[in-house]
Order: C-alpha cells, then sequence, then structure tokens
C-alpha cells in the first residue's frame, strides 16, 4: 500500500501529495484509506501491515485535518484513534455523519482501550468495527478487509437501486434525490438558480416496431453516450460516481438537471446544443437511424415544492415541442398545465370512445372530372364526445397517434368503411370503391397486411376496390419498413394513395421508390390555382408526370366552379371538395347526385364501365 500523507503530520515532516480521488463507487481491489491518528509511527506501522490489500493510505494527525481530508478524498475506509490531540475520535465519527458527503464511510476505530464503555461509545456514535493495539498483522488486514468488502457490496447495491442498467446512468430514484439537494439549496440560497431538461428520442417506437427491440436498445446506449460527451460537468448536479451527466426516466425519456443557471439563457443554450448533437445519424450495426429529439425546460422556483412537480412539467413542456413540430425545445408556462390536463381528460375519454360507441364514419365522395360519376368515398371518422359534442378530428387524431390508440382506431375504421361498402355493394348502388385513411403507427404495425386481408375475406370484397390513403411523411418517416408494408399490400391487390402530395419533402422520390396508383393533390394548391401562376404551373406538371407515370390523379379541396373547371382542362383524373359534395353519412352517398352547377362543366352522363 503506497504511503502518503497530504497534510503535515506531528513531527512537521511532509508526506507526498496525491491529487484527491473524488469517487466513492471504487472497489477494494485497489481501495484509498485515511489513517486519522497523531502517532506517525502507527502510519508507518499500518501502511506496512495493510501493503498487502494494494490502493493508497493517507494520513492526517489531528481531528480537523482528518476532517478536511475525509470530505476531499471521500476514501473507501477511515482509520480513526480513539484518542486524538484537541478532541476525541468518537466526537469526530459524531460530526462526519452528520455531514451528508461522509455519512456513509466506514470508520474502523484503533484504540488501546478496549473498555466497554469507550467500545459502546464507539459503535453508538457509528462505528462499523475496531481493532486493538498493539496491531496484529493478520487481524488489522482481516478487518479491514471485511469492512472494504461490505462497502464494495453496499456501493454495487446503491448503484443497481440509483442506476438504469441499459444505459448506466442515474435512474428516476437518483434523479429525485439530486433534485431535492437542489430545491432544498434554492430555498437556503434565492440566489442559486437550477432547470430540468426532459428530453424525448422522435422516432424511438418506430425504431422498436421495425427494428425490434434490440436495436431499440442500442439507440439508448448511444443516446446516454452523447449526452455524457455533450454535457460540461458544470451543467449538471446528476454527478453519479462515473461522473454520468444525466438520467434516464424510462424508454426513451432522460432528463438532464443543470446547475447554477444564471437564466433562461443558459438552459438554451444546452437545449440547442443537444439538439445538434441528438439529431447526428445513428450507425446500429448495419441500419442508420437519423432522427430528432424534443426538450421541455423548467427552471426553479419557489412554487415548486416536490420534484414530481418539475418533471411533470418539464414533461408538458416537451409535448409542447413536438406539437410544435418536433426537434426543438419549450420552456414550460403555467398555461400549458391547464392544456396538458383537458388533454388527459380527452385521452382518457378517447381510449374508451370506440366500445362506448361514440365513434362514427362519414364519406366525403371522389366524383370523376371526365363525367361526374361517383367513383369512390373517403371515410373519415368523427367523434361525438358525451360532454363536448362533436369533436373536430385535429384535436383527436393527432391525440391518437401521440399515444398509439390510432391503430385500435385505425382498424375500427377500416372495418366499419368496409362494412358499410359491402352493403353498398349488396344493394347495387354507391361508389365502385372504398378510400380509408392508414396511419404511420398503422403502417409499420406488423399485423397491418394480415387484418387487411382477413377483413376484405370477410366482407367479400375485392382488393382492388380498397384504396388506402397514405400521406408523403407518412412514407418517408421510415422508407425501408414503408416500402416492404407497401409492397406486401400491392401483391394483395389494394390500391395505395399518397394524400397531401406536393407537401413534403421527397415527393418525386416517392412516385418512383412506392408502389402508388393515385395521388392527390393537396388542397393548398388547388386553392392557389386561380390567384397565382406558379400553383396553376404546379398542378398541370404533376398532372402530366402522373400521366406519364401512369398514376392517376384526384385534386382535394375544391370548392369553386372555376376550380373545377381548370382541373377539367388540365386533365386531372378525379375530383374532390366542398363543391361536389361535403362528407356526408352512409345513407346518403347512396342518393348522390351531382350538383347542377358542376354537372354543367363536366357535361355528366352515366358511367360506362366499372373499373375503378
Amino acid at each position: 500500500m503506497e504511503l502518503s500523507s497530504d497534510i503535515v503530520g506531528p513531527t512537521g515532516r511532509p508526506g507526498n501529495t496525491l491529487h484527491p480521488i473524488a469517487n466513492p463507487g471504487r472497489t477494494s481491489d485497489s481501495p484509498t484509506l485515511l489513517l486519522v491518528d497523531d502517532d506517525a509511527d502507527i502510519h508507518v506501522l499500518v501502511s506496512v501491515m495493510l501493503q498487502s490489500l494494494g490502493g493508497t493510505i493517507h494520513y492526517a494527525a489531528t481531528a480537523a485535518a482528518g476532517l478536511e481530508m475525509a470530505e476531499r478524498l471521500q476514501p473507501d475506509l477511515i482509520l480513526l484513534d480513539v484518542d486524538l490531540v484537541e478532541s476525541t475520535g468518537v466526537e469526530l465519527l459524531k460530526t462526519m455523519r452528520e455531514t451528508p458527503t461522509l455519512a456513509d464511510i466506514p470508520v474502523v476505530f484503533v484504540t488501546g482501550n478496549d473498555s466497554n464503555e469507550v467500545l459502546t461509545a464507539c459503535f453508538d456514535a457509528g462505528a462499523a468495527d475496531y481493532v486493538r493495539k498493539p496491531f496484529r498483522s493478520a487481524e488489522l488486514r482481516a478487518r479491514v478487509r471485511s469492512v472494504l468488502e461490505n462497502r464494495r457490496l453496499v456501493v454495487q447495491l446503491q448503484r443497481v437501486a440509483s442506476h438504469d442498467s441499459l444505459t448506466g446512468l442515474p435512474n428516476r430514484s437518483q434523479l429525485i434525490d439530486r433534485l431535492q439537494q437542489a430545491m432544498a439549496r434554492s430555498t437556503r440560497n434565492p440566489n442559486y438558480h437550477f432547470a430540468l431538461l426532459f428530453i424525448d428520442f422522435d422516432r424511438f417506437k418506430v425504431v422498436n416496431d421495425s427494428l425490434g427491440h434490440e436495436v431499440g436498445d442500442m439507440l439508448l446506449r448511444e443516446i446516454a453516450v452523447r449526452l455524457r460527451r455533450t454535457l460540461r460537468a458544470s451543467d449538471t448536479v446528476i454527478r453519479d460516481c462515473d461522473f454520468s451527466l444525466a438520467a434516464r426516466l424510462g424508454g426513451d425519456e432522460f432528463v438532464v438537471l443543470l446547475d447554477e443557471v444564471r437564466n433562461e439563457r443558459d438552459a438554451y443554450d444546452v437545449a440547442d446544443r443537444l439538439l445538434s448533437v441528438l439529431k447526428e445519424p445513428y450507425r446500429l450495426g448495419a441500419v442508420e437511424i437519423v432522427s430528432t429529439a424534443s426538450i421541455g425546460i423548467v427552471t426553479s422556483h419557489p412554487s415548486y415544492t416536490n420534484p414530481e412537480e418539475m418533471i411533470r412539467d418539464a414533461d408538458t413542456a416537451m409535448y409542447e415541442a413536438k406539437a410544435a413540430g418536433k426537434g426543438r425545445h419549450m420552456l414550460f408556462q403555467s398555461a400549458m398545465r391547464t392544456v396538458a390536463e383537458d388533454r388527459l381528460v380527452l385521452e382518457n375519454d378517447l381510449r374508451h370512445a370506440i366500445s362506448r360507441g361514440e365513434l362514427y364514419l362519414v364519406y366525403q365522395p371522389i366524383v370523376s372530372l371526365a363525367d361526374g360519376s361517383l367513383e369512390s368515398a373517403e371515410a373519415l371518422v368523427r367523434w361525438n364526445h358525451p360532454t363536448r359534442g362533436l369533436t373536430s378530428p385535429d384535436q383527436f387524431i393527432p391525440l391518437a397517434e401521440e399515444t398509439g390508440l390510432i391503430v385500435a382506431i385505425g382498424h375500427w375504421v377500416l372495418e366499419e368503411a368496409l362494412r358499410t361498402f359491402a352493403g353498398w355493394l349488396e344493394a347495387g348502388r354507391g361508389p365502385r370503391s372504398i378510400s380509408v385513411n392508414l396511419s404511420r403507427r398503422q403502417l409499420s404495425h406488423p399485423n397491418l397486411v394480415n387484418d387487411v386481408d382477413e377483413l376484405l375475406r370477410r366482407y367479400e370484397i375485392s382488393p382492388d376496390r380498397l384504396h388506402l390513403e397514405l400521406t408523403e411523411n407518412q412514407i418517408m418517416f421510415d422508407p425501408t419498413t414503408s416500402l416492404h408494408a407497401l409492397a406486401r399490400l400491392r401483391d394483395l391487390g389494394v390500391q395505395l394513395d399518397m394524400d397531401d402530395f406536393g407537401t413534403g419533402h421527397s415527393s418525386l422520390a416517392c412516385l418512383l421508390q412506392f408502389p402508388i396508383h393515385i395521388l392527390k393533390i393537396d388542397r393548398s394548391f388547388v386553392a392557389s390555382m386561380c390567384s397565382g401562376r406558379d400553383a396553376m404551373a404546379l398542378v398541370e406538371a404533376v398532372t402530366r408526370l402522373a400521366q406519364n407515370l401512369q398514376i392517376r390523379v384526384i385534386a382535394e379541396g375544391i370548392e369553386t366552379i372555376e376550380q373545377l373547371d381548370i382541373l377539367k382542362d388540365l386533365g386531372c383524373t378525379f375530383g374532390q371538395g366542398y363543391l361536389l359534395s361535403r362528407p356526408v353519412d352512409a345513407s346518403r352517398v347512396l342518393d348522390y347526385r351531382l350538383p347542377d352547377e358542376c354537372g354543367t362543366v363536366l357535361k355528366c352522363r352515366e358511367p360506362e364501365s366499372p373499373a375503378y
């Protein structure tokens, strides 16, 4: 065992100076010990006797020096003389037990007095063991080794209890503990401020669902590595024995606690740095993942009385960042809490909407611009909430997407639409096909194709009469998974429609790469045709491109006769919009008639063929 004294001993003889080791989680294979004794000869004797244990032993001659070194070195074990200059070992141990950073360090008393009164006082003060003077080498080593082994086991148990096993980062338990410390410090010192960052990876569930949990775990470990590397030591008070700088709450949720922030700008700077690092590509074996993260920020305030409140508000701000477009950070505002509480109530109600029969479908006709005949009808879900009344899809569809409820809702919509369509076919009236929207989560669900096949067989509907609509962004969110699912649907015979064409970032790539049968020009371009040449040129270019690729076109959002006339002249195949018909219930689809003003433009006549 290496001899060291970085405090001057009673003989006035200085020793070697070592850098302090602030790591209470070391194992007993290389322990750091502190001997507090006013006899320099005892220091030499103990060091020789414990040399076989390895590690380093430090020496202090007084109680004050011992307390200072213990706080600075955080040793694995302290050997403490009962009788010290200007104090007693028992009084020093009581002080240590009242000091949070020293409270758990084991102490072994060394004493020449083995009276029951002295030993009882030692153990009452919190001693782990004692060794009698004069020392016997075997006994000293055995007792020290035993205490160190117990210390190692305790540290391991503490680490298991306070750390995430997958990433090695502190877990929720340690986060709560550190937050409590920060809040207590803030109460004592009004000039001390801290901030909490709640981080959520925007594509984690897609990675798990499409690539498997093994790849998901690899991604989580890589995120943890990036957090450790990116955050400066001054960025956080979450500092475990391995100098981890963030906590993992579970799933893809991470939290960073920022220490000594001056203002909100400090938190923004750290959040910006994290967003930049987390959006870089992740190489996970043979797979490359690219996505953003969303961050909610909350700063310390006297109104917070417990850590859970701060975590809740940071989580709320993170959801607001996601709702604002993802890949950004958002500072918590008190108004967000009301919105979040309302959202939670709405989510709970939505979970029961299907079983309570609160959801229903309406159908918007899709009309041939060649002759005005009814070609298809798009099924649209509506929610008649028991107390809110008719609830806008803009409110509950994004919520269903976030919570995963969209998978169950989407399956119900598909089944209800096919059941209704089967009734139309049996009546010999209505559209030639049915169109149903598909969500991103449905597209990545492993049972999608089997579910579609089973429902088509159950209602005896030819696959080519079913059109599934997806947006560009849904398809390009995970191109590999999308291509696989769409290819299987195509092989099944289902028609695939690309919705909102032109609003994404890879329109042409989508048309060339994926098996698309029909594309739907977004309503924003149709609305701008009569007021801008660019929109007119885009609609014309898309129509010609689709014709060259043998893809038919549906123009969405037709609201004026002028728009209808232009689209017919451009050779657009189908049209949909309020001018032709608003969404109506199933019975009115059977009785659909093209409005007279539209019939004049389209020169309506009876359809020649049932093919769609």
